[in-house]
């Protein structure tokens, strides 16, 4: 017995070809949300690594300062301090830099301040044009390109907060 030959029919050529272009397609589009996922994952998982990491310097410096408070036993009130950096970008969607360039940007400026971690508002304050110097002439690379953080705003409370926009460094 032989098998026709279904090969040579048009319709069956067309039937065959259109289920060999919907496989393609379909991995094609398979392939496109995967990729997309996959990319999501890791921006998502570099956040988590920094935002640990961040938190960890944040725990030693409690404990340093919870075992400082235990020896000095001052019964006065505690003069306020610097507990967090907070870094806010006002031209985020002008810069049409991906989510995880800004988060990098946030992260590399707030390295950069975190000397300033557990220190008097009152001295921060008395500083405040070298902090705002050291912001703006400090180059953070991202993606193979450099950018400088203009300071537009700060505000210095038990959160030091600065509003910056990102500006590409131009290539002289």
């Amino acid at each position: 017995m032989r098998i026709p030959p279904y090969y040579r029919r048009p319709g069956w050529q067309r039937f065959l070809a259109g289920v060999i272009i919907g496989a393609l397609i379909g991995w094609c589009v398979f392939l496109y949300q995967f990729g997309k996922t996959q990319e999501d994952m890791v921006v998502e998982l570099r956040k988590n690594e920094l935002t640990i990491n961040q938190l960890e310097g944040n725990l030693e410096l409690l404990r340093e300062r919870e075992e400082e408070n235990n020896e000095t036993n001052e019964e006065g009130e505690s003069p306020f301090i610097i507990e967090e950096i907070s870094i806010i970008f006002e031209n985020e969607n002008e810069s049409r830099l991906s989510e995880l360039a800004l988060y990098d940007l946030e992260q590399q400026a707030i390295e950069e301040l975190e000397h300033l971690l557990e220190q008097e508002v009152d001295s921060v304050a008395e500083n405040r044009e070298l902090l705002l110097s050291t912001i703006e002439n400090k180059r953070f690379p991202s993606n193979d390109y450099e950018y400088n953080l203009l300071v537009k705003q700060v505000t210095l409370y038990r959160t030091l907060e600065l509003h910056v926009e990102i500006v590409p460094v131009s290539e002289d």
